[in-house]
């Protein structure tokens, strides 16, 4: 038996996340070879809507619509999903602190020899991982799996998203994993005072479907400032966390523009209905969130998607 080859493996999360992070690269990609997805954390235990996202069996669907669209192949992992996987996740707020010891003292090597032999059996010429963006617990295992591959040059790292849109994301996840270079006009990796990264951060939030699906509109403005203060200690949290961690590594951005593939990722984004409107209003609202984020980065010519080479250095370089 022939061992199958990609142009490329898009390592994801969950059934969603390669095509909302990366859809541009894969519809390029797809065109050149064949690329496949790897799906890790997608079972569920029933069919829920919980904590405004659905968990269930319309996601298996989606994702083979989207992979149709797009020419990739899908294959799904089958680890359960946080939101199932450790009684401490059941607090919506312990998804975006760090995992906790159980899953990194046990289940993270046992997952890391499992996906490692699987990938063992396919050739691929690059491999794309998350960067953890977010800081959501399921995508930054995933990140935290690849560790021991780091400086390998196949190795990819592409940014969370929809967590990337959000004002200051990349930079406060980019200072827990090395340094990168400070470029002008790039607004997404300048220092600026931590109160005014907040204050933009929480306005991001707000704006977003997430909130704005909220009714009655009473809830909606109750929920801000508890919003607000919870970003605020989980800024602190990981801020303190990046001061006490100093990982000899230096990050290397590469900015890719879409140009015309963007109304693709689009529409494939689109495909995942059951996620796509709980981070955005429509496709109109989606392609205005990626247009500022392509100007905060300084790139005026439309979407686009960046991606991260993670190499051995030192942070003073």
């Amino acid at each position: 038996m022939s061992t199958p080859r990609y142009k490329a493996v898009f390592v994801s999360p969950h059934l969603d996340d390669a095509v909302f992070s990366c859809g541009g690269e894969i519809a390029r990609l797809a065109e050149e070879g064949p690329v496949l997805v790897l799906n890790l954390f997608t079972r569920y235990l029933g069919e829920v809507k919980l904590r405004a996202v659905v968990l269930g069996e319309e996601r298996y669907r989606e994702e083979a619509a989207a992979a149709e669209f797009l020419g990739f192949a899908s294959h799904n992992f089958g680890e359960l999903d946080v939101s199932f996987r450790r009684p401490a996740y059941r607090s919506l707020g312990n998804i975006f602190r760090p995992p906790v010891r159980e899953d990194l003292d046990d289940y993270l090597p046992a997952l890391r020899e499992q996906v490692f032999d699987w990938l063992a059996g396919v050739d691929y010429e690059r491999l794309y991982v998350p960067l953890g963006i977010g800081w959501h617990v399921d995508h930054v295992l995933t990140h935290l799996l690849f560790e021991p591959w780091i400086g390998r040059d196949a190795l990819i790292h592409y940014e969370d998203a929809p967590y990337c849109l959000i004002p200051h994301a990349t930079r406060h996840r980019l200072n827990e994993l090395g340094a990168y270079p400070l470029q002008q006009d790039d607004f997404t990796l300048a220092p600026v005072p931590e109160g005014r990264a907040w204050r933009a951060t929480v306005a991001a939030y707000a704006d977003t479907a997430l909130m704005r699906n909220l009714r009655p509109a009473v809830v909606r403005w109750a929920a801000l400032p508890v919003v607000g203060v919870y970003l605020y200690r989980l800024i602190a949290l990981h801020r303190r966390l990046a001061a006490t961690s100093s990982p000899s590594r230096r990050l290397e951005p590469q900015v890719s523009a879409l140009g015309d593939v963007f109304a693709r990722k689009l529409q494939a984004m689109d495909l995942y209905g059951s996620q796509f409107r709980e981070f955005f209003a429509d496709t109109a609202d989606c392609e205005r969130l990626y247009r500022a984020y392509a100007a905060r980065i300084g790139y005026a010519g439309g979407p686009v998607e960046r991606y991260w080479t993670i190499r051995p250095g030192t942070r003073s370089e």
